[in-house]
């Protein structure tokens, strides 16, 4: 599926995180579910990170 932006082209990227469904109850005999992922994400770290020029933590 090619994506189109103001003009230029690009091609979307999906990422790949195995979810895990949890039943958390009832709500008018429907089940209600929670999908959770398995593991948590690594967070890249924050330095470098600026605002309209300004380092931020």
């Amino acid at each position: 599926m090619s994506l189109r932006y103001r003009g230029v082209s690009y091609e979307p990227t999906q990422a790949q995180v195995e979810m895990s469904e949890e039943l958390i109850g009832r709500y008018r005999g429907a089940a209600v579910s929670r999908h959770t992922p398995k593991q948590s994400a690594a967070h890249s770290s924050v330095e470098g990170l600026k605002y309209r020029g300004a380092t931020v933590k």
